[in-house]
């Protein structure tokens, strides 16, 4: 009864970790799609004020509604922020960690 149980409970563990592991990639994946989104709004929100404050484009409808358009995109998208910049996060966590302190450097 004891053997049962204890193969059991391995067998569950086991599947509980490759599924702990399997969501945790796939929610690095997503974090990291959604940040190259937002950084790809914002790229493109930048290059359309640039475009807009070219002398012969200066003043256009079109292009004023659509650079309103593209800014509240990538200002809806910064409420989100902090959960798809998980990655990123971590990485710059580890940067500072590995970056030498003030002490080493003298």
């Amino acid at each position: 009864m004891i053997e049962a149980t204890l193969a059991l409970s391995v067998g569950l563990n086991m599947f509980l970790i490759w599924y702990t592991r399997n969501t945790l990639a796939n929610l690095l994946y997503l974090s990291e799609e959604l940040g190259s989104l937002y950084d790809g709004i914002s790229n493109f929100s930048v290059h359309l004020q640039t475009v807009y404050e070219l002398e012969r484009f200066y003043g256009d409808a079109t292009l004023t509604n659509l650079l309103e358009h593209a800014n509240a995109l990538r200002e809806e998208l910064e409420e989100y922020e902090n959960v798809f910049l998980l990655s990123e996060q971590d990485i710059e966590e580890e940067e500072v960690d590995d970056s030498p302190s003030e002490t080493e450097k003298e």
